[in-house]
């Protein structure tokens, strides 16, 4: 009798623990954003006949049901940390490393297309007479391989350098391996995030303007906050990794406007940096507001003349903050997201230098690049 309630039970309690995740998907509230993993959760399906007949409903409400899961953001830790324990680490895309540091992992890499996307920017640059400096910068991975964890697939980082030394001709570029190596007593990347920390940046900004004959200014630290969770921590689902420390460093007496066009859309800040993001997951918006099309750094203490482009990915942002000191005016393009001729622009504000930022992996991988073909 005693092992027939046993079999009995089993079953049972598996059907109440259904019923009640049943009941929570249908009655707790659901959320539009999930906060650690910095991304926003799908909305419920809209049936339509198509899409019952081509499957697409059935796909949208799987996704529904997977993104609104109770607890689910529980469920993500407790698989990722299993995945630990499995010995399969770098499965869900991040790899755990020594002193809680966490590594992307890098995805195909093809060198043609990576060339493609060099001459197309020297093309642009030629066409309008424009001085270029590459500054190229390799992910953690690759410079921080004392911090991998022992088994990890290769970081392809220096063929991708190579590949640009081999292709950039007389253009200039700043050596982003070997001045990282110089200073790897310095924490050059955030641990939970693929970006540069504030010094990391830093050393980029002296590094050019070395290379270019400039003083460099002094910068005070006037902000640092403890809590800073990068992208690969919310892809990573690893919960108890500790925060990083974010650092805003400010040149003393600095007075800049700062304009932000979207489209037809234009506001305008008298400062580099949004300390309201501070308060959001993602913190690292604090440097120029995070991605636009196209940002105006106005330098109103700086009569110098000189103005710059800057084509760029995220990686110019927190560097670009300490640049600002050095130029009168610089423009920085996100060919994500411009669609206006870049060459107008040149020519209406005259500007004759170029600086190209970008991490080596987005050079490599890039369709954006195309568009200077069209709109250079």
């Amino acid at each position: 009798m005693k092992h027939k309630r046993i079999y009995w039970a089993l079953p049972v309690c598996f059907l109440l623990i259904l019923a009640l995740f049943c009941a929570g998907f249908f009655l707790l509230p659901k959320q539009s954003f999930a906060e650690n993993e910095k991304r926003v959760l799908s909305e419920p399906p809209v049936f339509s006949w198509q899409s019952l007949l081509d499957g697409s409903l059935t796909e949208q409400a799987q996704t529904y049901i997977a993104d609104h899961f109770p607890f689910r953001e529980a469920f993500v830790g407790l698989h990722a940390y299993w995945e630990q324990l499995l010995a399969q680490n770098g499965d869900s895309g991040i790899y755990r490393g020594k002193d809680g540091y966490l590594f992307a992992t890098q995805g195909a890499i093809d060198l043609g297309k990576e060339k493609s996307n060099i001459d197309a920017i020297r093309a642009f640059a030629n066409r309008n007479d424009l001085k270029t400096t590459w500054m190229i910068v390799p992910c953690a991975g690759a410079t921080l391989g004392d911090k991998l964890p022992k088994f990890h697939k290769a970081y392809r980082d220096g063929e991708m350098l190579a590949t640009l030394r081999e292709n950039i001709g007389d253009d200039a570029m700043i050596d982003t391996e070997a001045l990282f190596k110089e200073h790897l007593d310095t924490q050059l990347y955030y641990k939970t995030d693929h970006h540069l920390t504030s010094e990391g940046s830093r050393l980029l900004y002296e590094a050019f303007c070395k290379q270019n004959g400039i003083a460099p200014h002094d910068f005070t630290l006037t902000k640092t906050t403890d809590d800073f969770y990068g992208t690969a921590y919310s892809k990573s689902g690893l919960w108890l990794t500790k925060p990083d420390t974010l650092e805003i460093w400010e040149e003393d007496g600095g007075d800049y406007t700062v304009t932000i066009t979207e489209g037809t859309n234009e506001t305008t800040s008298d400062s580099l940096y949004f300390p309201a993001h501070l308060k959001d997951k993602d913190q690292y918006p604090v440097f120029l507001d995070g991605n636009h099309a196209l940002v105006k750094i106005q330098n109103n203490r700086c009569h110098n003349g000189k103005k710059l482009l800057i084509l760029k990915d995220s990686f110019a942002h927190c560097m670009t903050t300490f640049l600002s000191a050095e130029y009168e005016t610089i423009y920085m393009v996100d060919l994500r997201y411009h669609r206006s001729p870049v060459a107008e622009l040149l020519q209406s504000e005259g500007i004759r230098d170029l600086l190209v930022v970008y991490g080596a992996e987005n050079l490599a991988t890039s369709t954006d690049i195309a568009w200077l073909t069209m709109l250079g």
